[in-house]
């Protein structure tokens, strides 16, 4: 079995076009009722006029487990931590008293609040990271436009970087 995925969440907006397989996904993989609650991820569209021209831009929105989270600085009961395993940001909304903070910290608009008032938000599919396949967000999104990179992926990248500026360096010298 492959090793776990260590996540930076990624959106390319210029890649979405609004189909919505992200949020399908992501509502079948943890069973969500939209009578009962608000989905963890959601499309949003915005329109931008130019004269007659109208343009429209598809955000696909949820949790982006950002490294420094400001959800979980902002939580006074600690219910948010790093899983820094995997790199995501889990909620434990069994302590959660149902203030806020959180939400109004999160610059994504992320987090949700189920019928009883305790946040809720998207995992980042912590269980399929660990288990080194990708969240079903990720996997579902037809055009990339949510991706995650790894950071061997990030560390190769850099690599890659490197030795090309030394090739380059060398070449002028």
């Amino acid at each position: 079995m492959p090793g776990p995925i260590y996540a930076r969440f990624n959106f390319h907006p210029e890649r979405c076009v609004g189909c919505g397989a992200c949020v399908t996904a992501c509502l079948d993989a943890n069973s969500i009722d939209l009578d009962v609650q608000p989905p963890l991820r959601r499309v949003i569209q915005r329109e931008t006029r130019a004269g007659s021209k109208l343009s429209l831009k598809y955000y696909s929105v949820a949790c982006m487990h950002c490294p420094d989270a400001p959800c979980a600085g902002a939580c006074p009961m600690k219910c948010l931590s790093r899983d820094e395993r995997v790199g995501v940001t889990v909620l434990d909304n069994a302590a959660c008293v149902g203030c806020k903070r959180c939400s109004r910290a999160c610059p994504y608009q992320a987090i949700s609040f189920d019928i009883g008032g305790k946040a809720r938000k998207c995992s980042g599919c912590r269980e399929l990271l660990a288990q080194g396949r990708l969240p079903v967000c990720v996997a579902a999104c037809p055009r990339k436009a949510i991706t995650i990179d790894e950071v061997n992926d990030v560390l190769e990248s850099g690599r890659e970087k490197l030795a090309k500026i030394t090739r380059v360096k060398r070449a002028r010298a």
